[in-house]
């Protein structure tokens, strides 16, 4: 992300969708009630003394670890089945919730513990066979990265927003707007992150949500979130864009509604289909045909990591 225009980290911010439906002032509006996934502990352990591995929630799509030492920097590896690159977190206090984004089979688990300067030695690892229910309910869950709870005041808010929406996709809609107007490009967090100076980063939410700032990480964290607790399943991706200025790191969502599936296509908006679009560069040029072209062009971006 090193000396990327401020125009091209605008344009990127995050990718969502964005649309129009014209609804009968009769239709039947959707039920708003937040819907908050609790993620709770099991009996199914894997680990040793250094490390407790709970898998007993795998089927939803989710495990939950836990730290038992005393080193203060330490990561901890999952490889998916049939990947090669692994989900690398650094691990927190108490319980730690990772989604398990890898489909059924065969998964793989590193326990790295600091040694000195950027070097780390391998304390753990182990196997399990998973199997996840399905390609929806992992994202229907908090996570190390999409951290939220019922205290979460984004949660409450996002149910206001909401109320009068008619359909998932009015709810999409209805978070996208708000977003355009509501939350601006942080240029000195960006600064930061290009410089490596928030290695480990982990948004907070409601903090975004009062600053009304923030990086393309958090943009995908506060609407996951308000997604989410709409009962909507939402990915937060990572991965990479090609812009004119270079390669830069990058952080978009996916959604699934009933109505369409999962929604990862980007199209133009007129009034029927819908869009994936970055809602800072919607908000200061939102007819920009340069821009339009440049994010439907989905060569421009490379999914590396799903949360």
């Amino acid at each position: 992300m090193m000396g990327v225009s401020k125009k091209w980290l605008i344009i990127l911010c995050m990718l969502i969708m964005v649309g129009c439906t014209q609804k009968s002032t009769h239709e039947k509006t959707r039920d708003n009630t937040p819907y908050v996934a609790i993620c709770k502990r099991g009996d199914k352990d894997i680990g040793n003394k250094l490390v407790t591995i709970d898998i007993s929630n795998a089927l939803d799509g989710y495990m939950i670890v836990i730290y038992h030492g005393t080193n203060s920097q330490v990561k901890f590896r999952i490889y998916n089945p049939n990947e090669t690159d692994p989900y690398t977190y650094d691990l927190q206090p108490n319980e730690n919730i990772f989604p398990l984004t890898g489909g059924n089979g065969n998964y793989k688990f590193v326990l790295y513990e600091h040694a000195s300067a950027n070097k780390y030695y391998l304390s753990y690892t182990t196997t399990a066979s998973l199997k996840i229910k399905n390609d929806t309910t992992t994202y229907l869950y908090p996570n190390q990265y999409v951290n939220y709870n019922k205290k979460t005041k984004t949660v409450e808010f996002a149910a206001k927003l909401v109320k009068d929406a008619h359909s998932d996709l009015d709810v999409v809609t209805k978070v996208y707007n708000y977003c355009v107007k509501h939350i601006h490009y942080d240029e000195n967090k960006s600064k930061l992150a290009n410089n490596g100076q928030l290695a480990g980063y982990i948004p907070k939410i409601d903090e975004i949500m009062e600053k009304k700032v923030g990086i393309c990480f958090d943009y995908a964290a506060v609407m996951a979130c308000m997604l989410r607790s709409q009962h909507i399943p939402t990915r937060m991706l990572i991965g990479y864009a090609n812009t004119p200025d270079g390669v830069i790191y990058h952080a978009w969502i996916g959604v699934y509604t009933k109505e369409t599936g999962w929604i990862d296509n980007l199209i133009k908006f007129d009034g029927k289909n819908w869009s994936l679009m970055d809602p800072t560069i919607a908000s200061e040029d939102p007819d920009s045909d340069i821009v339009k072209k440049f994010i439907t062009d989905k060569s421009h971006y490379t999914e590396k990591y799903k949360y």
